[in-house]
């Protein structure tokens, strides 16, 4: 059974919200929630197993975004991830003119931090975003205030697919002596991202994004700034930013993934940029006029944003029986308002509730992709 279609024989087009687990990934975390369960804090020979382990995973995840192992933080996912990067930053009682600068049409893990450092009386400002959702680093040099602490701006925009410039932004925060972080969880093991070359600071990522496990992720703190970052998460101490208990298996299953996606990378990118190619060009041909909302030269060819005029999207979606797409971000999925970040770039409120995203992945093939855009067409014309 392909990875993309369900045993009801659900066309799975939403690789952006989650992925399924590699069967390999499954396999592995199986034995450590089973015979290999130790406490990596313990030191008996159980948890020196457990933390042999993670140790092991450690290192697969650092390898795959060129960071070195003890600069991974382990969260329960790239939200907690943004969180820490971002309220870590700053002192408790620490207030204006320090403060962050934020990209409109990131995360709301990135945004609603925003709010609430805002009510806390930090200077929080924003970039100004391109049509195409792209920050210009000019833009970031002007808007750049010595009291600037940090900067976040996500790699790939996980409703347009926009790619932002971050090594032209991490030049520019290098010199300034501001903190970038990097909301890396469309990108991570999709595209190549080095975070020594490049030059950020923080940067999150998640697994089940790249066919891990739910309910983990990281978030790597280089060590030029660890120690000025306060903890987030008090307790045993095992690790100063965030305290827990490290939860071997999901770990276990992270490495592995990151392995596995850091083996096939460029093959992987290329077979998806020739998918998303054949997926527009038919899609045009069938709805001339469909209208891209994602900016192709710019823009991961894993997403593509599109808008059908005059259809509202969610019951376009809802009545989607054979494919699974989605409106944008699966955190926003329960709203009924049209998405800010479609609206922050420029489009009306009735073309943002007109827009729908599909996420491609390497396992698809252009046979698949006929017989989605297939049903997708059979419910446009059931619309009409």
């Amino acid at each position: 059974m392909n990875v993309n279609e369900n045993a009801n024989g659900i066309i799975y087009l939403d690789h952006c919200a989650t992925t399924p687990c590699f069967p390999e990934v499954a396999d592995i975390m199986r034995s450590y929630m089973d015979n290999e369960f130790g406490n990596p804090s313990s030191s008996h020979v159980m948890g020196r197993r457990a933390r042999y382990a993670v140790e092991c995973a450690t290192q697969q995840i650092a390898s795959l975004i060129g960071a070195r192992p003890e600069e991974i933080v382990f969260t329960s996912g790239a939200t907690e991830a943004n969180n820490i990067a971002l309220f870590s930053s700053f002192a408790h009682n620490e207030r204006a003119p320090a403060g962050a600068l934020l990209c409109p049409i990131d995360h709301k893990s990135v945004l609603h931090v925003g709010k609430e450092l805002a009510r806390r009386k930090l200077a929080i400002d924003y970039l100004p975003v391109a049509a195409n959702g792209r920050v210009q680093p000019e833009d970031v040099m002007t808007k750049l205030t010595a009291d600037t602490r940090i900067i976040s701006v996500a790699h790939v925009n996980s409703e347009l697919g926009t790619i932002q410039p971050i090594d032209e932004i991490a030049a520019i925060t290098r010199r300034s002596g501001t903190w970038l972080h990097v909301d890396a969880v469309q990108s991570v093991g999709k595209l190549p991202l080095n975070v020594k070359d490049t030059g950020v600071d923080l940067l999150s990522l998640s697994a089940h994004k790249l066919r891990g496990p739910k309910g983990i992720g990281a978030l790597f703190v280089d060590s030029r700034i660890a120690k000025h970052l306060r903890p987030f998460i008090y307790g045993g101490g095992q690790n100063h930013l965030r305290s827990g208990t490290l939860p071997t298996s999901l770990i276990v299953g992270f490495g592995l993934a990151c392995q596995i996606a850091q083996s096939n990378l460029m093959q992987h990118k290329t077979k998806v940029t020739a998918l998303r190619n054949y997926f527009v060009t038919r899609l045009l041909q069938k709805a001339p006029n469909a209208v891209l909302n994602t900016d192709l030269s710019c823009s991961s060819p894993y997403i593509v944003n599109v808008r059908f005029e005059g259809i509202a999207s969610e019951a376009l979606i809802s009545g989607l029986h054979q494919v699974a797409i989605s409106s944008g971000s699966a955190c926003n999925s329960t709203e009924l308002q049209p998405s800010y970040v479609l609206t922050t770039v420029g489009l009306s409120a009735v073309q943002a509730g007109s827009s729908v995203r599909f996420c491609l992945s390497p396992d698809l093939d252009n046979k698949v992709l006929d017989t989605a855009i297939e049903h997708l067409f059979f419910r446009l014309n059931s619309m009409r």
